[in-house]
């Protein structure tokens, strides 16, 4: 079985995403949006009956955020129903469903006093549900959907290192393209203030659908995004979103109707560590996205104990032992078992190679020097397979 894995933000998962330029332009063509230029308005707006258009403000959306978090702002998609298109609007990741009002109003981004908590509440959805919560039920019923398009998202795991307790961030992203398309709903409500010319200020935020993760994922963490594989499904969930369309996206998302079909296609993620600076919200530099190697340490991926270098023991195989010889006391003995019970060359094989390098299948972290030994991935616990042997 799977280690259970802590991720930021009480429990919930893609709380950080890559957002770019060149995501949004990719969108844009894809889906057609007749406002393809890039973002540049906040996501405020004093127009009431317009939902696309936006009023200047002194903070601008961020262009190229590679550690987009909850309380940011972005150029979303949805489609305007009077003129029958796609359209894009700046909204605040971080669903507020309820209007705010004059003693507690809503703030904006520009704000000095802004805080992104209250965006923290409602950054994501679980999409099984999504119809069922008073929140999203009268979004998806009156037609707010939309899609964020990014070039991945974070995911943490608990590090389990005596050494450095840090949490090991991993960036995924589509293994066949360079842009995700993520569900959404968006909501518009009232701040509770009034702008210089006395009209009502509003506020736009948005939420991202989650669902079961898919199996290349699961190791990760047991929920994703809703992703919407191809224009078609896209452009349908922006135009005519139901609940019967939410669950066709779950269950492509997750992988469920390729495995109800028997259909085996290669994994549509990729996943991979990358720098610790990203445990700081605040950090975005180049290497945000850059795969690295990292140095965590499961104590379940160990298959004996690990004498300190020098003092190791020499590990030998043990083809036969009598039947007076329990199970308990084989393995007390750290005597390596066979990689597989099928038959008994298998054993021979882990001998010869069991110092060789090693890179895991699922989630490629390298094992080398004393970790070469290890039979299960240290960093996702996947049983090591003798053909990933770095000769």
């Amino acid at each position: 079985s799977c280690p259970c894995y802590i991720v930021l933000h009480l429990h919930s998962m893609c709380g950080r995403a890559a957002y770019s330029t060149a995501s949004f332009s990719s969108a844009a063509s894809a889906l057609r949006c007749s406002d393809s230029s890039p973002p540049s308005a906040a996501a405020a707006s004093t127009n009431k009956d317009d939902v696309a258009s936006s009023s200047a403000s002194s903070s601008d959306t961020t262009i190229n955020n590679v550690n987009m978090s909850p309380g940011t702002s972005a150029k979303i998609f949805i489609y305007n129903h009077t003129f029958n298109s796609v359209c894009s609007t700046p909204m605040v990741w971080g669903l507020l469903p309820n209007n705010g009002t004059p003693q507690s109003p809503h703030l904006l981004p520009s704000d000095d006093k802004f805080t992104p908590s209250p965006h923290y509440i409602m950054f994501n959805a679980r999409s099984e549900t999504v119809d069922a919560k008073k929140s999203f039920h009268s979004l998806l019923r009156d037609g707010q959907s939309c899609i964020f398009a990014v070039d991945g998202y974070y995911e943490w795991t608990k590090s389990l290192s005596p050494i450095d307790k840090k949490k090991q961030p991993y960036f995924v992203k589509s293994s066949s393209s360079d842009t995700l398309l993520l569900a959404g709903l968006w909501s518009r409500v009232k701040t509770g203030r009034r702008n210089n010319n006395n009209q009502e200020e509003t506020i736009s935020t948005f939420t991202i659908l989650t669902t079961e993760a898919h199996p290349a994922l699961a190791w990760l963490h047991p929920r994703q995004p809703c992703l919407l594989n191809g224009s078609t499904v896209a452009r349908e969930w922006l135009q005519s979103p139901s609940r019967a369309l939410v669950d066709k996206i779950r269950s492509l998302s997750s992988g469920q109707q390729q495995q109800q079909n028997d259909i085996k296609n290669e994994d549509p993620w990729e996943c991979y560590p990358v720098t610790k600076k990203m445990n700081d919200e605040k950090y975005h530099g180049n290497d945000c996205t850059v795969a690295v190697k990292s140095k965590g340490r499961k104590l379940e991926s160990y298959f004996t104990t690990s004498p300190s270098p020098g003092k190791r023991k020499k590990i030998e195989v043990k083809e036969d032992y009598s039947e007076s010889t329990s199970q308990q006391d084989f393995e007390e003995k750290n005597v390596v078992t066979k990689c597989s019970q099928k038959d008994e060359s298998n054993a021979s094989l882990l001998t010869e190679t069991m110092n060789n390098e090693w890179s895991c299948h699922v989630c490629t972290f390298l094992h080398t020097k004393s970790k070469s030994q290890f039979l299960a991935c240290e960093m996702c616990g996947s049983q090591r397979e003798c053909t990933q042997d770095i000769a």
